[in-house]
């Protein structure tokens, strides 16, 4: 099924469009300095940028078990200096990068980059969605899978009590996808 949802962000201003030649000048100098990036991982400040002026492809995970009946949710805290999110608890997730050859690719990232390696079940497909986060518009294709190793990092969460400092553009997708699990998902 596909779904499209939109939500408000907390704060993102209007682009200014170029109102005279000087501006035209700078787009030009820009995209030359852009041209001289390599595709792939890019320098913070420019990321930052960019995912503010474009629609950023992402594939977002939500790792989940059951532990003595009660559905959990693995979370992990970003670094008080995070750009966007300074301290808050989120869901692993990564931007598919021009330099990326496929999905799996992708996903095998998440889980070595995110996860740090702990095993885990097949990646079940929950949804698409089109939404706005503090950084930006995301595209993103929203994934559960079962954690069946003991994680190197973050914490289990209830999922009928989150933590408050969630990041708050990922509780829908997260809803969905613990739905999605009650639904299609029976503990072995």
């Amino acid at each position: 099924m596909f779904k499209l949802s939109c939500f408000k962000p907390r704060f993102m201003p209007k682009p200014k469009q170029p109102s005279n030649q000087l501006a035209i000048f700078d787009a030009r100098e820009t995209a030359s300095s852009l041209a001289r990036l390599r595709p792939g991982y890019l320098p913070l400040s420019v990321f930052l940028e960019v995912a503010r002026l474009v629609v950023l492809p992402i594939i977002e995970l939500v790792p989940l078990r059951t532990h003595r009946s009660h559905i959990q949710l693995l979370m992990c805290r970003r670094p008080s200096d995070h750009p966007t999110w300074p301290s808050q608890i989120h869901t692993p997730g990564t931007v598919i990068r021009a330099t990326d050859d496929s999905i799996d690719s992708v996903i095998q990232r998440l889980i070595e980059d995110e996860l740090h390696g702990v095993e885990t079940g097949p990646f079940v497909f929950v949804e698409s969605l089109l939404h706005q986060s503090l950084r930006g518009a995301e595209f993103a294709q929203v994934y559960w899978v079962e954690v069946l190793g003991e994680p190197k990092i973050g914490k289990y969460y209830d999922v009928d009590s989150l933590p408050a400092n969630i990041v708050t553009s990922q509780l829908p997708f997260i809803n969905e996808a613990i739905e999605h699990y009650k639904a299609n998902y029976h503990p072995r």
